[in-house]
């Protein structure tokens, strides 16, 4: 029997990896998403199953929480992978990042309030950035 079902958005990033076994050994059921299958083997070892998921599509955003069913969608969605940060080019190296942190956003919440998912937790890394009513600062 599982505590709750949780869709960690960006299972196989930075944060994630760290977070899917915290998780699954605290008694949660755990789904992750990740942009390819190929990342799926680790979310497995770590006891967690894995969904495809393209944060920057609607579609495929609301297609992976609906299969999910869960009870929580925790949000570490980025595109940091390799990055290194360019700090001559900060709003071009970080634009991807932007992007998820912003319309990924909207697209999980969609998805989330059309499952009928009651929590949703998400990173905040920057004080700047959204001011949508619907996700506190």
């Amino acid at each position: 029997m599982h505590d709750m079902r949780v869709l960690i958005a960006g299972a196989t990033g930075a944060v994630g990896t760290r977070l899917v076994p915290l998780l699954v050994a605290a008694g949660h059921e755990v789904v992750g998403t990740s942009r390819s299958e190929a990342r799926f083997g680790e979310l497995q070892r770590a006891g967690a199953s894995g969904v495809v998921m393209n944060g920057r599509d609607a579609a495929s955003v609301r297609r992976a929480v609906l299969d999910a069913r869960p009870d929580v969608i925790v949000h570490q969605l980025t595109a940091l992978s390799g990055q290194v940060g360019d700090v001559k080019h900060f709003d071009e190296s970080f634009a991807a990042t932007n992007e998820l942190r912003t319309r990924g956003t909207d697209h999980l919440l969609a998805a989330a309030a059309e499952a009928g998912v009651g929590r949703f937790i998400a990173q905040r890394a920057t004080p700047a950035g959204r001011t949508s009513a619907r996700v506190a600062p």
